[in-house]
């Protein structure tokens, strides 16, 4: 049985038996290093160097005006005992985190900290129990000095820290054996943690750790997903005097230079520099995935190929936000090297992406193939003209979205979507019945049951390469609709002959990853036992396809589809049994700025193209175009239900930072895994589906309630209507209450008293001059 590689980490914490559970010592140290988010140069993903890559090159390419890849940070280190000579080696794929400290139910956990580096640090955990002497976090708490040695540990100073793991701190009788906590140092916490001061940290449940690890899995791995923002570190100004000869005057200033300091990365590396993700084919893994940082750090962890069971719950993306922590489990079944990338637009760009290796191990692991009905579609990917707005809205906010100018280009662009038909000739169009009219944009509903084989013949009709990358299901690499550099294994007979030839390896796309216009390629997925949904969920799980020759520009151009993976028995002839109806819908910005087709929607419907700058503010914020399934200011048709119909919502997002959605169902109330709702958030890669059974007729709207969202257009109506004649608007109540409640304005001071301020931030900059000094105060 393969095991964890942390043995030579885990053994290094010196343990020694209690009543209750075991003491874990650990000796840390503090020190500055240059750490380098890129050491091989380059974009691993894709192949390129930087000078053939311009997105990476942004944060990567050291210049005149930019620091580049390498930066000064402070880092935890761990080593062997109080002698702090021998440096315990971690595991590469820990990157700058601290080392990994784990606990069960029961345990102290003992860390004796030493500060190495040029400024004060402290260390402060999540997830375990401490006096206020043991806390690691400075502010003013009201404790005295001998209570304050703790929370800012001097240069050249130590340390130690006592903590507890509780049995009401760990793992609840629904979580997994182990939870993923982290830690990190508190003096300032947004600076500390961007200069590099942040560690993994385990708790378990009593009797689950062994010498290796959780003693249910095969490897562990912790991946922290963050921006690092370098403008933010103690050390900015270090990496300027070291890295740039010649800074500019205003240099912390310019907008390009702080861009190129905000390091998109997985434990501090970037596109596909993190490595050592490596299990055999059969092994059960563990994921511990944090996040931290700012209002740019959220997440949608996407596992290609994979099906992961986290929070009592099945799925292929895992989303984070700043602060947040999930644990999941995965069985490796397919071999291959497999991306493993932050789906969220901007971040996939700028490089949070890596890929991990499943290899095939002796012996051999036998997969069986699921024998279940083969559910086969044809689809197609064909331009069309697009109107997000049939109906112009009278709302004055829309005029900056749907009005056609000189230097606008309306509501009607120029798209690509997913067309289904009835057979691979591609002759004759599946047309959609009125149930579907809602669907707008997206592409057909794809729909299986667990043990089912999805085949998908996907013919482009566009004008240039796309794909279909699916969620929720599994497939062999070869499979893999996403276009990356991915050297398949080679067989044993073209492997000699090529070398026989003395010819070098020549890694081209798989067919799968790049369909070329005019082409066809037919996919083939598979849903196995254990990917639907478990006890307490609706009867389908809800996910998308996409494009992923790019797929921030694919998506953005409209290849973007419905795909559900639902429990055995749930579908007849290929649609829901237990619902009356079923809804999609898709919250979205679609940045037409972002689309392929962008310069020909300008000469199209511009009244003056020639014109046009493609780099002004007003008219990139014209296009981006606040929809629900591609409509804007409650143009979706077809949203209509009875009233007592049992009614299937399936809520996906995609897009970037500002697609943060909080869809809002006015009038009626919802239930999503047994909880009752009338809201859910939704965020790019991100699904839900939540059962209705509407009591309040009329009219009534979806919404995001994201202001910004809201205002831009994302709003759709729907409709319940009274289908018997026995159905009454609403139940008599057998009680009523009555409160008196009136609109007043007044003064409101937010920050009353400043005392606690002056304190926490004595001899620092102050942020809170920014938001609470009048205009003129000092």
């Amino acid at each position: 049985m393969h095991r964890s590689p942390l043995r030579s980490v885990l053994l290094l914490c010196f343990a020694a038996v209690s009543v209750s559970g075991i003491t874990r010592e650990y000796f840390l140290r503090i020190e500055e290093v240059s750490w380098n988010y890129a050491p091989s140069g380059m974009n691993l993903i894709q192949n390129r160097t930087l000078d053939e890559d311009e997105e990476a090159s942004v944060f990567l390419k050291r210049g005149p005006q930019r620091i580049g890849s390498t930066y000064k940070k402070a880092v935890y280190k761990q080593y062997s005992d109080a002698t702090y000579r021998t440096e315990v080696t971690k595991p590469v794929w820990l990157g700058y985190l601290g080392p990994l400290l784990m606990a069960e139910e029961g345990d102290t956990v003992i860390v004796h900290l030493k500060n190495a580096a040029s400024r004060a640090y402290s260390l402060h955990p999540h997830g375990l129990n401490y006096s206020k002497g043991n806390e690691g976090a400075l502010y003013p708490d009201g404790t005295g000095p001998e209570l304050k040695r703790d929370d800012a540990v001097a240069p050249n100073a130590g340390v130690t820290y006592v903590w507890t793991l509780p049995e009401s701190h760990g793992p609840s009788t629904q979580d997994s054996n182990c939870l993923t906590r982290f830690y990190h140092s508190h003096v300032s916490p947004p600076k500390d943690i961007a200069s590099g001061l942040i560690g993994p940290l385990i708790t378990c449940r009593r009797g689950t750790l062994d010498l290796h690890g959780d003693s249910s899995g095969d490897y562990l791995y912790a991946l922290l997903f963050m921006v690092s923002d370098e403008n933010f570190s103690w050390y900015l100004d270090d990496n300027i005097r070291t890295y740039i000869t010649n800074p500019a005057r205003n240099l912390k200033e310019d907008e390009d230079f702080i861009e190129s300091n905000k390091m998109h990365g997985i434990n501090g590396f970037l596109y596909g520099n993190l490595l050592g993700l490596s299990m055999c084919q059969g092994n059960k893994i563990h994921w511990h995935m944090f996040g931290l940082g700012n209002e740019v750090d959220m997440h949608s962890v996407h596992f290609h190929g994979q099906i992961l069971t986290a929070l009592n719950h099945h799925t292929d993306t895992i989303s984070l936000f700043p602060a947040s922590s999930v644990t999941a489990e995965m069985v490796a079944d397919n071999p291959g090297h497999w991306l493993l990338t932050c789906n969220i637009n901007d971040h996939l760009t700028a490089g949070m992406q890596t890929t991990f290796e499943i290899k095939k191990c002796f012996p051999n692991v036998h997969k069986p193939r699921p024998h279940g009905e083969l559910r086969q579609f044809f689809i197609a990917a064909e331009e069309e003209v697009w109107d997000y707005a049939p109906t112009l809205p009278t709302d004055g906010e829309a005029e900056t979205f749907v009005t056609r100018g000189r230097n606008r280009i309306g509501s009607r662009y120029k798209k690509v979507r997913y067309v289904e038909y009835t057979d691979n000739t591609f002759t004759t169009k599946m047309l959609r019945s009125p149930q579907e009219q809602h669907l707008g944009i997206l592409g057909p509903v794809l729909r299986a049951e667990e043990k089912d084989t999805i085949k998908v013949v996907f013919k482009n009709k566009a004008s240039r390469p796309y794909t279909i990358q699916p969620h929720g299901v599994q497939y062999s690499i070869e499979q893999d609709g996403t276009l990356y550099h991915n050297e398949l294994e080679e067989s044993h007979t073209a492997k000699k002959l090529r070398e026989l030839k003395k010819q070098p390896r020549v890694v081209t796309p798989p067919p799968a990853a790049l369909v070329r216009p005019g082409t066809v390629h037919t996919y083939e997925w598979t849903v196995p036992v254990g990917a639907g949904p478990v006890q307490g969920e609706a009867d389908c799980l809800t996910y998308l396809y996409y494009s992923a020759v790019d797929s921030v520009k694919d998506t953005n151009s409209g290849l973007v589809g419905p795909l559900l993976i639902c429990r055995p028995g749930s579908l007849k002839k290929g649609v829901q049994k237990n619902y009356d109806k079923e809804f999609h819908l898709l919250a979205t910005i679609f940045d037409e700025n972002l689309s392929w087709y962008l310069d020909d929607n300008i000469k199209a419907f511009t009244t003056a193209p020639t014109t046009v700058n493609k780099e002004d503010e007003d008219f990139q914020e014209s296009n981006k175009m606040h929809a629900i399934n591609g409509f804007v200011y409650r143009n979706l048709p077809g949203l209509t239900m009875c009233k007592g119909d049992k009614v299937a919502w399936h809520l996906s997002g995609l897009g970037s930072e500002t697609d943060i959605n909080s869809l809002y169902f006015q009038g009626n109330r919802f239930i999503y895994r047994q909880n009752r709702r009338d809201s859910i958030n939704v965020f790019p890669h991100i699904s839900h589906t939540v059962t209705m059974e509407p009591d309040s007729m009329g009219q009534f709207e979806v919404v995001s309630s994201t202001v910004n969202n809201y205002r831009g257009g994302m709003r759709a109506n729907y409709t319940v209507e009274k289908c018997s004649i026995f159905q009454r608007q609403g139940e008599t109540m057998l009680h009523s209450k009555t409160y008196y409640i009136a609109a007043m304005e007044m003064d409101w001071d937010y920050s009353p008293n400043r005392t606690w301020e002056a304190e926490m931030f004595r001899g620092q900059e102050n942020p809170a001059h920014v938001f609470l000094d009048k205009q003129g105060d000092s």
